[in-house]
């Protein structure tokens, strides 16, 4: 013990009387030691408080894992005869004699609760939207959205978006053209299901790109949203955004809105060639005869891709008042140009087949082959 205090006095006088009769390198090496034995013992320290911790959050996160899957596990088999206000009057006083304000039983009873909801509708998923709001959950989600981390911001609004909360709907637009593309697309999905009078809004202020991923992403909650009323999206096929015309376009296909004919054949002469593309195959899918003259006008200008789907267009439509341009394009010196005409030609079901085969005593060795070849039921388009 008398060497360890003679060890400590000798290390404090060298440190406050000798330092100064040493000569400067000397000095120096000493004040780097001493620097790095700070430093090593508060990394040790700090070490040491973060296990204690991350030990004690475990304990509490075991703890209450166990209480909160126990409530969640006695509501879930209820009895379903009682009534919603019924079920919610028996559990809401036990769950509020917990110590809400605790961090560790925030987080698991979030956590729990959006699991239970997610695998249950009905009247369990309305009592767990009640109690969520009850123990006043929806707060802490709003808190979330209006934090400064972009990653809690996505948190908050996955919580107001599984559970329903159309209030929250006022906070989230304003994320919905933010440049952080995740949550961006977080923001817009969740919109989409939590605003009342305006799902699509954000569209009309969308300036940042909705990247491919995310329009499927859209097209599938649009699209499975049975609650949804579906506006028309051609008053957005005029936006300077392309994504979002793309968008558009997609959904104007999937739910045959045939009131947007005139702007989608507006969009033939677009800048962009996948849109050009995307309004000749919908100008195809819904059959739009009035359109064929506009696809004529633009073909010969068009990248080889939209030149394929023209003719795979005006063979769907087959009106036959451009069959001698589909038999002109048989001669081009591109075999799939070739091919698409053919097929093209084929679609008309009264006289398809019939001209292929005129056609085919008098064309040349290679084209005879390609007919053969689009004839043969055999082989699918």
């Amino acid at each position: 013990m008398n060497f360890l205090e003679g060890l400590i006095n000798y290390i404090a006088e060298t440190y406050t009387d000798r330092l100064n009769y040493f000569p400067s390198n000397v000095k120096t090496s000493l004040l780097i030691i001493l620097f790095c034995v700070i430093a090593t013992l508060e990394m040790y320290i700090y070490i040491t408080f973060r296990r204690l911790s991350q030990a004690n959050e475990k304990r509490q996160l075991d703890k209450w894992n166990e209480h909160v899957s126990n409530m969640l596990a006695n509501l879930i088999i209820f009895d379903e005869a009682d009534k919603t206000e019924d079920i919610v009057a028996h559990f809401y006083p036990k769950m509020k004699k917990w110590p809400l304000r605790n961090k560790v039983l925030n987080k698991v009873l979030i956590s729990e609760i959006l699991t239970y909801h997610k695998s249950f509708t009905g009247q369990i998923g309305e009592v767990l939207s009640i109690l969520y709001r009850k123990l006043g959950l929806d707060k802490k989600s709003k808190k979330k959205i209006n934090s400064r981390n972009w990653e809690v911001k996505i948190e908050g609004i996955r919580e107001a978006n599984e559970m329903r909360i159309s209030e929250m709907a006022a906070e989230i637009i304003k994320y919905t053209d933010d440049e952080n593309a995740l949550l961006r697309m977080e923001s817009q999905a969740a919109y989409i299901n939590l605003s009342e009078n305006n799902p699509f809004h954000f569209l009309d202020r969308a300036q940042e790109r909705i990247l491919d991923w995310h329009q499927v992403v859209l097209f599938e909650i649009i699209t499975k949203n049975k609650a949804l009323k579906i506006p028309s999206f051609s008053q957005w096929l005029r936006s300077p955004n392309d994504t979002v015309v793309m968008l558009c376009l997609k959904l104007v296909e999937h739910f045959m809105q045939f009131e947007a004919a005139e702007e989608v054949e507006r969009l033939l002469k677009h800048h962009n060639p996948r849109i050009v593309k995307k309004s000749v195959e919908i100008i195809g899918k819904l059959e739009l005869a009035s359109a064929e003259t506009s696809m004529f006008e633009i073909y010969f200008d068009q990248p080889e891709d939209v030149k394929l789907e023209i003719l795979n267009s005006l063979g769907k439509i087959s009106s036959g008042s451009y069959e001698n341009f589909l038999m002109s394009r048989i001669y081009s010196g591109n075999v799939k140009i070739k091919k698409e005409a053919l097929y093209a030609i084929k679609r008309d079901q009264h006289q398809g087949e019939e001209k292929l085969r005129e056609l085919y005593q008098q064309t040349t060795v290679e084209n005879q082959a390609l007919i053969n070849h689009v004839l043969d039921s055999r082989i699918k388009p």
